[in-house]
């Protein structure tokens, strides 16, 4: 594959999960989203070489921590939780564990979502995603509310049959 397609595998790979990642540490989705397109950038420009996935991944979520750490840093915003970050730095290496696995478990989480079948991904995300009544959905989607029930009914099963190795880990971290 060119460089630009792997680029493009490895964004859609792991954009979700570090815009979550980083909004854990800006509570801001549009900042996170921001820092995440600049490592990504700063990816396609520079010439660094990865020996694997696992290398790869490991220097996102670590450039991400950094960006918001550094932006938290300049900005002001939030100063009293980056002396926390500092006065406790193995609190913070708990943190950034912690936050990694919610971001791989919420990328594993949307990606079943994306696997279910074509309406019924509609049906779910419309109302689990974004929060929208029975009511709602039937209306935007032109279908009765029953269909709305046996759609969210059905993708409910099948996310539960795909995701059922997450279960002790969403206790744990969730």
């Amino acid at each position: 594959m060119r460089r630009r397609e792997v680029f493009d595998s490895h964004f859609r790979l792991y954009y979700q999960a570090l815009c979550y990642f980083a909004y854990h540490y800006l509570k801001e989705q549009e900042e996170a989203e921001d820092i995440v397109q600049e490592i990504f950038m700063k990816l396609l420009d520079g010439a660094e070489c990865f020996d694997n996935e696992e290398h790869l991944k490991h220097y996102l979520y670590k450039a991400v921590r950094n960006s918001c750490l550094n932006h938290i840093k300049l900005t002001g915003i939030h100063s009293d939780i980056l002396e926390g970050i500092q006065k406790n730095t193995s609190e913070d290496e708990n943190n950034f564990f912690e936050n990694v696995v919610r971001a791989e478990i919420y990328q594993e989480i949307m990606q079943a979502i994306q696997e279910l079948p074509t309406e019924c991904g509609r049906v779910f995300k419309l109302a689990y995603v974004d929060g929208f009544s029975n009511d709602e959905i039937a209306t935007q989607l032109s279908i009765s509310v029953n269909t709305v029930k046996a759609q969210k009914n059905k993708a409910k099963i099948q996310l539960r049959e795909k995701l059922k190795g997450l279960y002790p880990i969403l206790f744990l971290f969730l």
